[in-house]
């Protein structure tokens, strides 16, 4: 018995009709009428019921169509599967990432581990960046606070404190430690509404229980950081982002409120079939990043 031969048994059981399975086969009906025949005389019964030109399956072939289209089925999938992971060499996969710098020390070593594969990594605005996984053109996405979305599984990776930001010559700028009530007054820079870090420092506001008076709103830290840098004011920094350059002229608080981190993690569509490379990548950052920033210790 030949996969061709059952190919050939569901198309005719699907359409029971010789001459039109023959046309979609492309083969000629006789040849499929005597591939039919061969296959019902090695199973021992007939499958259809023939009456002249017309053709029915029977309980036989009724039970023989279901079992071998779940058959052939698996057998592609498992095909499918196959080739997968033979082209892994060639395989690719496309996230959009938050500043840290726990991220290089991840890329890096899955590149030790998949030397081959090209990762197109992105720092789009979030409400960009969502857009495109919901749209499928964005495999992954890193980023601070839950995504509240059906189609949308977000799952935590680490949690990272959120520093204060004053410039060194600020009256806050000797203290190591402070409540955010005791700063109601100053002048923040933070970032605009709809970013991920956005809702983080609006979280702090509301527990502190006062409304910022802000005189800056932007999307891009480094501009943020900047401008504390040189005195416009203060504002917010993730204890993990790599942007400490920036930092030479400020002073850095712990906020001493309780729950004043904000938490890390990793988001992918739900629906969405991921190739091997990306479901291999997303279990491999999960644990790693979770290592890395300590989960569940903070």
């Amino acid at each position: 018995m030949q996969i061709t031969q059952l190919q050939y048994f569901l198309t005719v059981a699907r359409l029971e009709h010789m001459s039109k399975a023959a046309l979609e086969l492309q083969i000629s009906q006789s040849f499929l009428s005597k591939t039919i025949a061969r296959l019902e005389d090695e199973i021992g019964v007939p499958l259809f019921d023939r009456k002249g030109k017309s053709i029915h399956l029977n309980e036989y072939g009724l039970i023989f169509y279901q079992k071998v289209e779940k058959i052939l089925f698996g057998l592609g999938e498992a095909i499918e599967e196959i080739q997968e992971l033979a082209n892994i060499r060639e395989d690719s996969l496309s996230i959009n990432v938050m500043n840290s710098k726990l991220l290089p020390s991840l890329f890096s070593t899955f590149y030790n581990k998949r030397p081959h594969i090209k990762i197109h990594q992105y720092t789009l605005p979030d409400a960009v960046a969502l857009q495109k996984l919901l749209d499928g053109t964005l495999d992954l996405m890193i980023v601070p606070n839950p995504i509240i979305n059906d189609k949308i599984t977000w799952m935590p990776l680490f949690n990272e404190d959120v520093y204060l930001l004053v410039p060194k010559g600020h009256l806050f700028a000797n203290r190591k430690s402070i409540s955010l009530i005791e700063a109601k007054d100053e002048r923040f820079i933070i970032f605009e509404e709809g970013q991920s870090m956005r809702i983080t420092t609006d979280r702090l506001f509301q527990r502190a229980g006062f409304t910022p008076k802000i005189s800056f709103e932007g999307d891009e830290l480094s501009i943020i950081l900047q401008l504390v840098n040189e005195g416009a004011g203060i504002s917010f920094f993730p204890e993990y982002s790599f942007l400490g350059s920036y930092l030479e002229k400020t002073r850095m608080l712990k906020i001493s409120d309780s729950a004043s981190f904000q938490t890390v993690g990793i988001a992918w569509l739900k629906k969405r079939k991921s190739s091997f490379i990306v479901n291999s990548f997303r279990d491999f950052a999960i644990e790693y990043l979770r290592n890395a920033g300590e989960w569940g210790k903070k």
